[in-house]
């Protein structure tokens, strides 16, 4: 019994440490965010702030058109992340329920797209977006970005574990391939669909190299982009503080979500671990 008390705390110090050190850089965001210039370039000055000021956050916010960048992210996430669940959600299917010449080799060049880094395709990428005039407009930042072969992947991986019964007794009263797919197999899909968006939300909130060749106005920027451009302003004016207040404001709705939906999360990053 002592022995296994005493794993048990070693276990949860290794834990507490390893929440410690993953906190650290958000704790020190946050404190630095709420001091003055003086305090952060003093390398005598303690990591609390002797006087929290902040006004340093409304400050940061008047200093660029985040507001605009918010939305644009917003639109840009949403619509991209839904397009992304849509696309992977009939593509997931139509490899697991139907048998059909090329279904190995399709599905081999759908999961392709996973092992291309981005970086290889920008060329050709930006010069598809220029040609369909599609640069600085919202369908360019989310057209390309809808095929996802991540979520083909995991809601393939989905429906070969649900029951095949239900489709054969919905094809014997006489429903169509759609009506099955659309009331029998997507309710069962929720779970699987809900964790996936948050995840894929969370990856086109964060996305930074493809809105950099979709966009180059401010008008059309979303967050990333225009994070870095106030952090390079600012840093040539040394205004440390608002640059720490600027990405406070920039990952709070993000740190949100993850807060939120942890659970699902974690249900996604399992979804497809057992084929």
């Amino acid at each position: 019994m002592p022995r296994i008390l005493a794993r048990r705390a070693a276990v949860h110090a290794l834990l507490a440490l390893a929440v410690l050190i993953v906190m650290f850089p958000l704790v020190w965001m946050v404190l630095t965010a709420v001091k003055t210039n003086a305090q952060i370039v003093n390398p005598a000055a303690s990591l609390w702030p002797s006087e929290w000021h902040w006004s340093n956050i409304p400050d940061a916010w008047g200093q660029a058109p985040f507001a605009r960048w918010f939305a644009n992210t917003v639109v840009f996430a949403v619509g991209a992340t839904l397009g992304q669940l849509a696309a992977g959600m009939l593509a997931g299917y139509a490899f697991a329920m139907f048998d059909f010449p090329g279904r190995r080799t399709l599905f081999v060049l759908a999961l392709s797209g996973l092992m291309i880094p981005f970086s290889a395709v920008i060329v050709p990428v930006a010069q598809i977006l220029g040609d369909l005039h599609w640069l600085n407009t919202y369908q360019g930042l989310i057209v390309p970005n809808i095929a996802s072969g991540l979520g083909t992947f995991l809601f393939r991986q989905f429906f070969l574990g649900t029951p095949q019964q239900l489709g054969e007794a919905a094809r014997v009263d006489g429903a169509s391939e759609l009506r099955i797919f659309w009331q029998v197999y997507a309710p069962l899909a929720r779970p699987a669909t809900a964790a996936l968006g948050i995840i894929l939300f969370l990856q086109n909130w964060n996305n930074f190299l493809f809105p950099l060749i979709a966009v180059n106005t401010t008008r059309m920027q979303v967050v990333s982009q225009g994070l870095a451009v106030f952090q390079a302003q600012m840093t040539t004016q040394t205004q440390y503080n608002l640059i720490m207040s600027a990405s406070l404001i920039a990952i709070v709705p993000v740190l949100l979500v993850a807060v939120a939906a942890q659970r699902h999360i974690v249900e996604g990053i399992t979804l497809g671990a057992v084929d």
